[in-house]
């Protein structure tokens, strides 16, 4: 029989005559992001990836989930992979200070400037397709070695 019952022990809180002599790590929940959905969705990628500082968060997949603001995005600094295909967004300044992002997805939202994305240093592809209202002229202000997917009214 031996140890097999305390295989799961680092989940549990242990102590010993009402005293605490061990404590498991707790996820983190010091964020605060005002779109519910983009809540919602960061609650769910820290259960799934168990996530214990806003730092540890390096993807997130919040496709079709309804969202229309990042306000409160950029706290999770070292996210790398970012894919938000087929919400609401429109604003993207929120993300012109997440400097480690190597790869955004943005492809069926309502993106209008994508001159925010322009200043991401680390950036490697950025998906803006099925973005009807995105204004063509800032796409100009990306650097040719980012491989960049536009909608068909940019692609003339």
């Amino acid at each position: 029989m031996g140890l097999t019952a305390c295989k799961n022990i680092d989940k549990y809180d242990v102590t010993f005559n009402d005293r605490p002599v061990y404590s498991p790590q707790r996820l983190f929940t010091d964020y605060r992001v005002n779109d519910k959905a983009l809540a919602n969705c960061i609650e769910q990628a820290i259960e799934d990836f168990e996530i214990y500082t806003a730092d540890g968060l390096e993807v997130l997949n919040c496709s079709d989930a309804g969202i229309s603001s990042l306000l409160g995005l950029s706290q999770f600094a070292n996210l790398r992979r970012l894919k938000l295909s087929n919400n609401e967004i429109r604003n993207l300044v929120e993300l012109s200070v997440m400097t480690e992002l190597i790869e955004v997805q943005l492809d069926g939202n309502n993106v209008i400037d994508s001159v925010p994305l322009t200043s991401l240093p680390r950036v490697e592809r950025i998906n803006l397709a099925d973005n009807p209202a995105l204004q063509c002229d800032g796409v100009a202000k990306f650097s040719s070695a980012i491989q960049i997917t536009l909608p068909e009214h940019c692609q003339s």
